[in-house]
């Protein structure tokens, strides 16, 4: 999606928030949360969070209650971390048993996170567990499993026949069951078709899920370079902040799965950059630093270290400090070794 294409659905969707709209209140909080089409900003993505949760809008109320999980740990923050996200429950729930698939496929998502939580050092995951009893003596690990399957499966009966007849958001959920959730090659093929299906409609979402599979060799087997790069453009095109995000790493040679092809990767960079992400920013610096995929311009790699820095970007205060060094030289005597200290951050 173009640029001028999310900022007039951000406009869109902002003006029905504002209008006190709940769900695109929840959707506006993602735009901030994952700075799609507009700059992230975690508080502004709270703040629409807290307008929809108050409304009683399941989804934001959990997405809240994740983001209180990951503030810094005190009393209040962990209580109303719980809060929410046992406030969600109740709602999902209540959706569930009435038949909705989506809470059906939320339920079952959060049973199976929770039940990871024993052991885990992942600040929400013991968050999400610690809301949903696990901690407490009166369920364990395996009730969370049976909860967790049994909504599965009630979801993906009640998506299926709505992809069948080529709902996009039901195929992509289905490819999410089978895929991530319910475990070997028999399922895993069922939710490549389905993911393929959506993918080729458009859907943003499923396009990056098969460029992530195809990279790493989820689900299909062993790694398809090719597939990956295709399916992670599609996504990118679109305005997908992972799909630009993994596109840059892997031109940049980061994942290895290619020989570095710089300028392709600075162009990618140079989109996450706009989005105020500093380490797309920091990288550019490196890249006009030492001449990378464009020729070597120390005033560009100055400007785009400095940025990133404002930001707080701490390695990029690193490798300006670094590059400074390297200007200090006098004439002949100049140490190309200072250069070497600047490297990519992924």
């Amino acid at each position: 999606m173009a640029l001028f294409a999310l900022m007039k659905r951000f406009e869109e969707i902002k003006y029905a928030a504002d209008q006190g709209d709940a769900e695109s209140q929840y959707d506006l909080g993602c735009m901030y949360e994952e700075g799609r089409g507009v700059k992230q900003d975690s508080t502004k993505a709270m703040q629409c969070y807290l307008k929809a949760a108050e409304q009683g809008y399941a989804k934001a109320q959990y997405e809240l209650g994740l983001m209180y999980s990951r503030l810094p740990p005190n009393k209040k923050n962990e209580e109303e971390a719980i809060r929410w996200i046992q406030t969600a429950m109740e709602g999902f729930r209540q959706a569930a048993e009435q038949g909705d698939a989506e809470a059906q496929c939320r339920l079952g998502e959060i049973y199976d996170m929770a039940k990871k939580g024993d052991g885990s050092q992942n600040k929400r995951i013991k968050t999400v567990a610690t809301a949903l009893g696990l901690f407490s003596g009166e369920k364990d690990v395996k009730w969370f499993e049976e909860e967790s399957a049994r909504w599965f499966q009630m979801a993906t009966e009640g998506f299926r026949q709505a992809a069948e007849q080529g709902d996009v958001k039901a195929q992509f959920e289905l490819g999410g069951i089978y895929c991530w959730f319910l475990g070997g090659r028999e399922n895993e093929e069922k939710g490549m078709r389905w993911f393929e299906k959506a993918a080729e409609q458009g859907l943003v979402d499923a396009q990056h899920e098969l460029g992530y599979m195809y990279s790493t060799g989820w689900c299909v087997g062993e790694p398809d370079v090719s597939e990956a790069l295709k399916w992670y453009t599609r996504a990118a095109e679109q305005g997908h902040f992972l799909a630009q995000t993994h596109l840059a790493k892997i031109y940049a040679g980061c994942d290895e799965l290619i020989e570095p092809y710089y300028s392709e990767s600075l162009k990618w960079y140079l989109k996450l950059a706009e989005r105020g992400d500093t380490v797309a920013q920091h990288n550019i610096g490196v890249m006009y630093a030492k001449g990378l995929g464009v020729v070597q311009n120390i005033n560009e790699a100055r400007k785009w270290l400095k940025k990133a820095v404002e930001l707080g970007n701490a390695e990029a205060k690193k490798s300006l400090q670094s590059l400074e060094a390297f200007l200090s030289q006098q004439g002949d005597t100049q140490d190309e070794k200072t250069l070497e200290q600047m490297a990519f951050i992924f």
